[in-house]
Order: C-alpha cells, then sequence, then structure tokens
C-alpha cells in the first residue's frame, strides 16, 4: 500500500489545484455580475460630481460602501429614525425607499468581500495543490523501479 502514496498525494494536489480553479473563476465571475448590476442602477451617491458628469456610477466595494453612508447620514438629517416617521406617511415611504437602497448598497459590499474570500480561498488552494503535486512528484522518484521501493536515490 505504501508504494501507491505518490499517487494518492499527487491526486490530491491535481484535486486541490483544480478546486482553487474553480474558487478563482466563480470569484471573479460573481464579481463581474455584482459590477455590472450596481452599473444598471446608475447610482452616484457618494461620487464626485464632476466624475459624475463623465458617467462615473457606483461599481466597487468601496463606492457602495461610501454611497451606503452618504445615503445613511441624508435620511438621518432629514427624517431621524424609522421610529421617528410616523406610520402611514409618505415621509415613512420614502424614508424605507431609501433604506432599502442603503441595504442593498450594502449587500452589494458584502457581496464583494465574499467574492474576495472565494479568490483568496482558490488561491490557496492552488499553492496548496501545486505543493501537494510536488511532493507527490518527489514520492515517485524516491519509490521508482530503478532504486528500489522505499529506497533514496544514491
Amino acid at each position: 500500500m505504501k508504494q501507491y502514496l505518490w499517487a494518492t498525494v499527487l491526486f490530491l494536489g491535481i484535486a486541490s489545484i483544480v478546486l482553487g480553479a474553480t474558487f478563482i473563476w466563480n470569484g471573479l465571475s460573481y464579481r463581474a455580475v455584482i459590477t455590472e448590476q450596481l452599473r444598471q442602477e446608475k447610482v452616484t451617491l457618494g461620487i464626485d460630481p464632476a466624475l459624475v458628469k463623465l458617467g462615473e456610477v457606483v461599481d466597487t466595494s468601496e463606492e457602495a460602501l461610501a454611497a451606503a453612508g452618504v445615503l445613511g447620514q441624508h435620511l438621518r438629517d432629514r427624517y431621524g429614525t424609522y421610529a421617528e416617521t410616523k406610520s402611514g406617511s409618505p415621509e415613512r415611504a420614502t424614508f424605507l425607499d431609501g433604506l432599502t437602497l442603503q441595504s442593498s448598497l450594502n449587500l452589494a459590499v458584502l457581496s464583494f468581500g465574499v467574492t474576495t474570500m472565494l479568490l483568496g480561498s482558490g488561491v490557496s488552494s492552488v499553492v496548496t495543490g501545486l505543493g501537494l503535486v510536488g511532493a507527490g512528484l518527489a514520492l515517485r522518484r524516491r519509490e521508482s523501479p530503478s532504486t528500489g521501493a522505499g529506497q533514496a536515490p544514491k
């Protein structure tokens, strides 16, 4: 059974590389989807007005976080807190619309964070896989028939 240890280590290395590549692919794909969805909403809160004139919109984690902060401050300045708005009033409806956008922007920030973790996990898995492949190949050389199983090469 010991003579097949190299194959097991090699297989685990290859599987780790494939898993890591899948994580990286998914992380990049999901990040692109999130960015595109943010661009489609054309939110410009927290962006320099000169850049807005050039077509800049919220499409990154940092911009979404800044926009959510600006929106939250505007809501508090104008309406106070949710509890301070009267039930059924137009102010509460407007407040809730703003709160919904703020929550969506915060969710985008969270989603960017998840894609970053996915990318980091993918890179880590690929590096681990490369190490395992190297170890498997080294074990294979040690167990090659020319040197005898389990003997160190001369």
